[in-house]
C-alpha cells in the first residue's frame, strides 16, 4: 500500500521515542524527565530518561547525560540500577532507557518507620554498590535517599549518577564548577568545590545513616548555602541516647578532614556490621536532643536546626574592635569563620579583619564566589540574627540599608578579591571602610555584658567572628540586591562574561545561588543574553559570520539556564531562520533543476548563517541521490503548480503512478478540451465492441472514480497529446513508455490478486455476474493510484489498468505509418490465471476503453 509508515512510539507533548509507549511523566528536573514507559519490542515497563530539550544543543550538557547513561551501562549491580538502551532521536532529543523501580525511594521509607535491622541492609546495599562504582574509578556524588530506589524484591538500588534531577527532598546545587549534589548530604569538601574522592561518598553514606536513625538529616539551614555552611564547620550531632550505639560510626563517616573518615566501602561495612541493631522503628519523629559528652562543650547539645555551633574549649579573648563585615546572606546562614589565615595578632588591634575560607581544589572561579559570598552572608547574618533574637517569627533577608563601605566590599569579594582589598585591586585594609562607616570622631563601640551574654558559642576555629554584635558594626546590606545592582553596572559598561570576576553574569549568577527565585536576577541572567543578540546583529552587519555564530551560541547558552530565557532561545532561531531562508530558496531551485554544485554551496552558506538548521542538512543529504536510481522528484509547470511525481529507473524516469483524473483534468482544461472537441472516441466498457458509446468518456466512465483514480477512455492520441503538453509545461522531454520500457518495469511488480495487484476479484464477480478470484480488495472497478505496494518505487505495474505504450502494434516505435498501437498489461477486469503480467494488444489510434489508461516518461537531460 502507498503512503508514509507510522512511527512507532507515543507522544507526550513533543516527546517521542522510537520504540518506546510513554506512559506518563513519573520525575521532572532542571536537566532532564524521567517517564514510565512500555518498550514496545520487549513488552516491559522501562523508566525513560529524556533530556532537556534547551539543553540539548550544549555539548556539554550532553556528554553528561550520555556519560551518565555509559557509566550505569558498564555497571553491572544487583544495587545499582540497570541501563537497557542508550540513544538520539531524529529531533535530537537525548535518551536512556532504564530498570523502573516502583518501590519507592529511601525517604518515603523512613517516613513510615524503619527498623535498625531494616537500615542496616539498606546501608549495607547502599555500601556494596559504591564500592562496586568506586572499584571501577567512579564517584557518585549525590549519595540522597532520594536517589535509592526499591525495586519489586525489596533490594535497595543506588540511582542518578551524575546528573541531578529532582529529588524528593533537599537543595540540589548542579552548577558546572561549583558543588554538584544535594546540599543535605554532600561532604564538606564538595560543599567548597574542592577535589572529591571515594570518601566523599562515604561522608554521604553516615549523613544517610543519620537521617534513616532519626528522620532528618544532621545539618539544616533556611538555603543550600546555610546547609554548606554547616557541613563545613558545625560540630558533628549526637544522637539520642538510645541510638548512642551508631555514634562511633557516625563520627567516623562524617569527620571533616577525608583522612579521618573510613579508608574505603569495606572499612565503612565492617563497622556497620559490628552494630548491634535493636528492634522497632529508626525514625518515627524527629529525633530527640541529647547531652554531648563533654569535652567539647559541658552544655547540653541542640537540635539540627537550632545548634549554631559548639562552644569553644577556652573562653574567647575580650572583644577587639570590629571591621565592617562583608554582606549579609538570607535566612539563617551562619556566620563564615576563618581557617587559619587571620592577620597576625599585633598591639592593641584598632579592627580586627575576618577573612573568608580558603577554598582548594576544582572549584575554580564560581566556588571562589560562591563561598566568598557564604562568608559575606554569614557574617551579615550573625549581626541580623543577634539583633532579633527572640522575636517569634523573623522575615526572610534581614533589613536592608545601602551604606557605601559594604558595598565596597561586596564588590570586592564578588570579584574574587580578598575581603578587605580596595575595589581597585589595592592593599587598602578592611579597617579603612568600617572607620568610613562611622560618624566623624566616632570609635568602634566595644560589646555590653547582655551582648555578650547573647553571642552564640563558637569553637576555635570560629572564634575571630564570636565578638560580631550589631551595635558594633554598621549596617547591613543584601548581598542579592547589591550583587544585582552591581551586574546593571556592568551590564551598562558591556562587561557581559568578562572579565572574570568582574562581569554581569558572573554577578546575576551569584545572586541566584543566594536566593534562586529572586526576579531582578534572573531577568539580569536574559538581559545578559539578549546583549549577545545585539552584538551578533553588529557582526552580521560587518560580514563577520563566524563572530556572529559565536555570539548566538553564547546567547543560547545563557538563556537557556533559565525558564526565563526561552523567548531568547526563540528568538535566535528565528534570526538564523530568517538569515538562511534565502540560501534555502535557492538551494531549492538549484536542486530541483539536477544542478547539484549551486544546490550544495547556497545549502553551505545556509548553514554558515543556521548551523543547525533541519532543511539544510536534510537537502545536503538528498542531492548525491539526484538524477541516480530511486531518485523521486516532480517538475513544476509553468503556472508553479507541480507535476506528476517520477521516479529514476535504469536511465528514464517514469511516472510513480498512472496518470490520474486531476492530472489529465488539468490538462483538458488547459488545452486537451479545446484540442479535442468533437472528436473524443467511443469509450469501450470491458473492452466488448458491443458496450461502445459516446455518452462515456473519461470523465463518465461507467465506474465509481474520483480524481485519485487513474483516467481512463482515454486514446492514444490523447496520451500522447498530454506527454507533449506536460512537456511545454516543463521543459522536459515528456513521453509515452517504450514497449522495452514497460517491460522492464513490470518485472518486480508483484502479481498476487487483492495484496499485489487490482486484478478481477469477489468484488468484480458480483457486480458484474462474472467470474473472479475468491479474494476482495474492496474494488470492483479501478482503486486509487498508489493503493497497492510499490514494486521498485513504482505503483500498479501489474493490475489497475492496462497502459498505452509508445508503440506500433506490431511492438516497433510508435510513428507516422502505426495503423494502431499498443496497451500493456492487466487491468481491474483481468482474471490472473488467464493473462499474464506482461500482456499485449493494440487498437487504432482512436479507439479508448474503461479498462486503459496511461502511465508517462522523462527522458534524462545530461
Amino acid at each position: 500500500m502507498r503512503g508514509h509508515s507510522a512511527a512507532v512510539g507515543a507522544r507526550t507533548g513533543v516527546i517521542e521515542i522510537p520504540g518506546y509507549v510513554i506512559r506518563h511523566e513519573i520525575g521532572h528536573g532542571g536537566m532532564a524527565s524521567v517517564y514510565l514507559a512500555l518498550q514496545t519490542s520487549l513488552d516491559r515497563e522501562v523508566a525513560l530518561k529524556v533530556m532537556s530539550p534547551a539543553l540539548a544543543a550544549d555539548p556539554t550538557f550532553t556528554r553528561r547525560f550520555l556519560q551518565e547513561a555509559r557509566m550505569l551501562a558498564s555497571l553491572a549491580h544487583p544495587n545499582i540500577v540497570q541501563v537497557f538502551d542508550v540513544g538520539v532521536t531524529g529531533a535530537q532529543q537525548h535518551y536512556f532507557s532504564m530498570q523502573y523501580l516502583a518501590g519507592g525511594d529511601f525517604a518515603a521509607r523512613v517516613q513510615r518507620g524503619l527498623s535498625e535491622s531494616d537500615l542496616k541492609r539498606v546501608l549495607l546495599g547502599v555500601a556494596n554498590a559504591l564500592g562496586y562504582a568506586h572499584q571501577r574509578g567512579y564517584v557518585h556524588r549525590d549519595v540522597a535517599p532520594g536517589n535509592i530506589l526499591f525495586d519489586a524484591n525489596d533490594n535497595p538500588v543506588l540511582t542518578d549518577f551524575g546528573i541531578a534531577l529532582a529529588a524528593s527532598q533537599g537543595t540540589r546545587i548542579t552548577s558546572t564548577g561549583f558543588s554538584v549534589g544535594t546540599s543535605h548530604y554532600m561532604s564538606p569538601e564538595q560543599a567548597r568545590g574542592g577535589d572529591i574522592d571515594a570518601r566523599s561518598d562515604l561522608y554521604s553514606l553516615g549523613v544517610l545513616t543519620w537521617f534513616g536513625l532519626t528522620g532528618a538529616p544532621p545539618y539544616d539551614g533556611a538555603d543550600g548555602f546555610a546547609v554548606a555552611y554547616a557541613h563545613v564547620f558545625e560540630a558533628i550531632p549526637r544522637l539520642p541516647a538510645e541510638k548512642a550505639h551508631w555514634q562511633g560510626l557516625v563520627d567516623k563517616a562524617l569527620a571533616k578532614d577525608p583522612k579521618d573518615r573510613f579508608a574505603d566501602v569495606a572499612a565503612f561495612v565492617d563497622a556497620l556490621e559490628s552494630i548491634a541493631t535493636r528492634n522497632g522503628a529508626t525514625a518515627a519523629a524527629p529525633p530527640v536532643p541529647a547531652v554531648s559528652p563533654a569535652p567539647p562543650s559541658p552544655r547540653p547539645a541542640r537540635t539540627a536546626a537550632e545548634r549554631p555551633a559548639p562552644t569553644p574549649a577556652a573562653a574567647p579573648p575580650p572583644r577587639p574592635a570590629v571591621a565592617a563585615p562583608a554582606a549579609p546572606g538570607r535566612g539563617s546562614v551562619r556566620p563564615a569563620p576563618s581557617r587559619g589565615n587571620e592577620p597576625a595578632a599585633a598591639p592593641a588591634p584598632a579592627a580586627l579583619t575576618v577573612a573568608p575560607p580558603t577554598v582548594r581544589g576544582k572549584g575554580g572561579l564560581w566556588a571562589g564566589l560562591a563561598i566568598g559570598a557564604l562568608a559575606l552572608a554569614a557574617g551579615g547574618y550573625a549581626l541580623w540574627k543577634s539583633a532579633n533574637r527572640g522575636s517569634s517569627s523573623a522575615p526572610s533577608r534581614p533589613a536592608v540599608t545601602a551604606a557605601p563601605p559594604v558595598t565596597a566590599s561586596l564588590a570586592a569579594t564578588s570579584a574574587g578579591a580578598a575581603p578587605g582589598a580596595s575595589p581597585s585591586g589595592g592593599d587598602a585594609p578592611a579597617t579603612a571602610a568600617a572607620t568610613d562607616a562611622m560618624p566623624p570622631g566616632a570609635a568602634p563601640a566595644a560589646a555590653t555584658g547582655e551582648e555578650a551574654a547573647q553571642t552564640p558559642a563558637v569553637d576555635g576555629s570560629d572564634q575571630a567572628l564570636a565578638a560580631l554584635e550589631l551595635a558594633a558594626s554598621p549596617t547591613v546590606v543584601d548581598p542579592v540586591q547589591e550583587l544585582v545592582k552591581l551586574g546593571r553596572a556592568d551590564l551598562a559598561a558591556q562587561r557581559y562574561t568578562t572579565p572574570p570576576g568582574m562581569n554581569a553574569l558572573e554577578r546575576f549568577r551569584l545572586a541566584l545561588r543566594i536566593d534562586g527565585k529572586d526576579r531582578s536576577a534572573r531577568q539580569g541572567v536574559v538581559d545578559t543574553a539578549r546583549a549577545y543578540l545585539g552584538l551578533a546583529d553588529k557582526a552580521h552587519a560587518a560580514g563577520d559570520n563566524a563572530t556572529m555564530n559565536q555570539h548566538f551560541a553564547k546567547a543560547l547558552e545563557i538563556a537557556g539556564s533559565l525558564p526565563e530565557g526561552k523567548p531568547v532561545l526563540d528568538e535566535v532561531a528565528q534570526r538564523r531562520a530568517a538569515l538562511a531562508t534565502p540560501f534555502l530558496e535557492q538551494a531549492a531551485k538549484a536542486a530541483a533543476a539536477w544542478d547539484k554544485a549551486t544546490a550544495k554551496t547556497a545549502y553551505d552558506q545556509a548553514l554558515a548563517l543556521d548551523p543547525d538548521n533541519a532543511a539544510a542538512r536534510e537537502g545536503l543529504k538528498k542531492l548525491p541521490a539526484i538524477g541516480a536510481p530511486g531518485y523521486v522528484f516532480r517538475d513544476r509547470l509553468a503556472d508553479g503548480a507541480a507535476g506528476p511525481e517520477m521516479i529514476v529507473v535504469s536511465g528514464v524516469a517514469v511516472g510513480r503512478t498512472e496518470v490520474s483524473r486531476g492530472d489529465f483534468r488539468r490538462y483538458w482544461n488547459a488545452a486537451g478540451g479545446r484540442a479535442f472537441a468533437g472528436k473524443e472516441p467511443s469509450c469501450r466498457d470491458r473492452e466488448s465492441f458491443f458496450r461502445s458509446s459516446k455518452k462515456r468518456n473519461w470523465q463518465a466512465p461507467d465506474l465509481t472514480q474520483d480524481d485519485s483514480h487513474p483516467v481512463v477512455c482515454v486514446s492514444w492520441d490523447e496520451a500522447a497529446a498530454y506527454a507533449r503538453w506536460l512537456a511545454e509545461q516543463t521543459g522536459h522531454r515528456y513521453r509515452l513508455l517504450s514497449n522495452a520500457e514497460w517491460d522492464q518495469l513490470v518485472r518486480g511488480a508483484g502479481t498476487p490478486a487483492c495484496t499485489s495487484a487490482n486484478l478481477a476479484d469477489a468484488d468484480f464477480a458480483k457486480a458484474y455476474d462474472s467470474k473472479g478470484t475468491g479474494c476482495s480488495d474492496g474494488y470492483p472497478g479501478t482503486a486509487p493510484t498508489g493503493h497497492f505496494p510499490a514494486a521498485g518505487g513504482v505503483f500498479d505495474a501489474d493490475g489497475n489498468v492496462r497502459e498505452w505504450v509508445n508503440a506500433c502494434g506490431n511492438g516497433t516505435a510508435a510513428g507516422a505509418g502505426c495503423r494502431d498501437h499498443r496497451y500493456r498489461g492487466r487491468a481491474w477486469l483481468s482474471l490472473p490465471d488467464k493473462e499474464p503480467a506482461g500482456f499485449s494488444d493494440s487498437a487504432a489510434g482512436d479507439v479508448a476503453a474503461n479498462s486503459i489508461g496511461f502511465r508517462i516518461a522523462r527522458e534524462i537531460d545530461q
